[in-house]
């Protein structure tokens, strides 16, 4: 007969998930050990494992899952109802709040990506340019004039997916603004100077 989950097997999981992140963001992937982490979870080595058999294991369900869960969450907005700049500032501010909360699973991505094996790491790179997909998508429908040739969409698109995903890098919530707030002021600067827009002089 199979052994049945515990009530709180999810709930263990996930806790796990958060402070291997926090300490891979603090210390590095390569310093940081899972004896660390089955401590500060209060579980010991063994049980760890029967979650995560490795710590490779580890950092891919953390990286994955983040990257997984961000595209999905990004397509029902680009594709969702209403205009397109109510979809792109709809998709802005659940960037920013994503990077606002996942702060060390976003420093992972970006620090500790290098660390997987290459099937995995391309994965995740497709992953990636699938958000920066739905951010084209939106951009193209505001401003196809600015859209239309890809060395000029890509630069725009990256330059707002850049800014939105940095966000972890600095932002703090003490800070006196909201996620929602930065969000928004980040979309009225970029749309202000996008939207019926041309290229500058000499760029046409």
């Amino acid at each position: 007969m199979a052994r049945s989950l515990a009530s709180n097997h999810d709930d263990k999981r996930q806790r796990i998930l958060d402070v291997a992140a926090a300490l891979f963001a603090s210390t590095s992937y390569e310093s940081a050990r899972l004896v660390d982490i089955a401590a500060a979870c209060n579980v010991s080595k063994s049980a760890l494992y029967h979650y995560f058999p490795s710590k490779e294991v580890l950092l891919y369900v953390i990286i994955s899952e983040h990257i997984m869960s961000s595209v999905a969450e990004l397509e029902t907005i680009a594709h969702g109802s209403g205009s397109s700049r109510e979809r792109l500032t709809s998709l802005v501010r659940a960037m920013v709040k994503r990077a606002a909360e996942k702060r060390h699973e976003h420093m992972v991505l970006t620090n500790d990506l290098k660390f997987l094996p290459a099937l995995q790491q391309q994965e995740i790179k497709l992953a990636q340019a699938k958000a920066l997909d739905f951010v084209v998508e939106l951009l193209n429908d505001i401003n196809p004039h600015l859209m239309r040739r890809r060395r000029e969409g890509a630069s725009y698109a990256l330059f707002l997916y850049g800014s939105m995903i940095s966000t972890a890098t600095w932002y703090r919530r003490g800070g006196g603004m909201t996620p929602h707030e930065l969000a928004d002021r980040l979309t009225e600067v970029f749309l202000k100077g996008f939207d019926g827009g041309d290229h500058p002089p000499g760029y046409r």
